[in-house]
C-alpha cells in the first residue's frame, strides 16, 4: 500500500509540474482515487512541503509568483477552460460585432463560432481558428508580432478600436485585484482598454486562480465589466469588488 501510495505522489507532482494547479477531481481521475483518497493526498503533499493546499485542490509551490506564456497555458487547457468558452459562446448572436482578446479560453470561443457574425481580434491564433469559418467577417489587426504572447500590436490600432461600436468586447484576465484587470504587457493592456471602451457590454473570462496571480498593467476598471464568467465560484469578498449589475456566469 505505501509504494502505491508513493506512486500517486509522483504522478499527482508530475501533473502539478505541467498545470501548476489541480483540483480534488483532477487528481481523483489522473490516479484513480475516490474523492477521500484524493482529500487525504492532498493533506499529505501540502504537510511535506511539495505543493500548496487550496479550498478545492492543490497549487504549486510556485503558483502566482510567476505568469506563465501564452504557449505553457495552452498545454494547460483544463475542461473548466473549455466550460467557460461554452458559456461565452451563449453571448454571441448572429449579426453583430465582437471583439475577441488573446487568452486561451477564448481560442476556444473562437473555434466554436459557427454564426454569421464580424469579429476583430489582435491574436494570431484566434485569426487561425477564425479564418476557415467562413460565415465569419474576420479583421485581424496588424503589425509587430509578439512571440510569446501571440499577439499584434502597432499604435494605430488603438484609434481604429475607438472607433468601432462592438456589441461586446470578450476579454481575458492575466490577474485580478481590487481596483481592475491586469495584463503582462503595457500595449495588450491599452488595446483591451481601448476595445473595452467601444463596447456596449464587457465580458471578462477568467480562472478564480487570476485573482491570486500579480501583473504590471492595469487594462479595465472592475466597475466596466458586464459579464464575469469563472470556472467557480466567487468567494463572498471577490464578489464585492464588483458592481452590483455586474452579471456572474459559471463554465457549464
Amino acid at each position: 500500500m505505501a509504494m502505491y501510495r508513493e506512486k500517486r505522489f509522483e504522478e499527482i507532482k508530475k501533473l502539478l509540474a505541467a498545470r501548476s494547479e489541480l483540483s480534488i477531481e483532477d487528481i481523483m481521475k489522473a490516479v484513480g482515487v475516490s474523492r477521500d483518497t484524493a482529500r487525504r493526498d492532498i493533506v499529505a503533499l501540502d504537510a511535506q512541503g511539495v505543493a500548496r493546499r487550496t479550498r478545492g485542490g492543490l497549487v504549486s509551490l510556485s503558483f502566482g509568483h510567476t505568469i506563465p506564456s501564452y504557449s505553457a497555458r495552452l498545454k494547460r487547457f483544463s475542461t473548466q477552460k473549455t466550460k467557460m468558452a461554452k458559456s461565452a459562446l451563449t453571448l454571441i448572436k448572429p449579426g453583430c460585432v465582437y471583439f475577441i482578446d488573446d487568452s486561451t479560453t477564448l481560442l476556444k470561443l473562437s473555434q466554436s463560432i459557427r454564426q454569421p457574425v464580424t469579429v476583430y481580434t489582435h491574436s494570431l491564433d484566434n485569426a487561425i481558428a477564425l479564418s476557415v469559418e467562413e460565415r465569419v467577417n474576420l479583421h485581424l489587426f496588424g503589425g509587430k508580432l509578439d512571440h510569446h504572447a501571440r499577439f499584434f500590436f502597432e499604435p494605430t490600432m488603438l484609434e481604429t478600436l475607438r472607433r468601432i461600436a462592438f456589441d461586446a468586447a470578450f476579454i481575458g484576465a492575466t490577474a485580478i485585484a481590487e481596483d481592475g484587470v491586469y495584463f503582462s504587457y503595457m500595449e495588450d493592456a491599452q488595446v483591451k482598454q481601448a476595445a473595452a471602451l467601444s463596447a456596449r457590454r464587457v465580458v471578462v473570462v477568467s480562472e478564480t486562480e487570476k485573482f491570486q496571480i500579480e501583473a504590471p498593467y492595469r487594462g479595465l476598471e472592475l466597475g466596466q465589466i458586464t459579464t464575469l464568467i469563472t470556472d467557480k465560484k466567487l468567494s463572498q469578498t471577490h464578489k464585492q469588488w464588483f458592481a452590483p449589475q455586474t452579471q456572474f456566469l459559471l463554465g457549464d
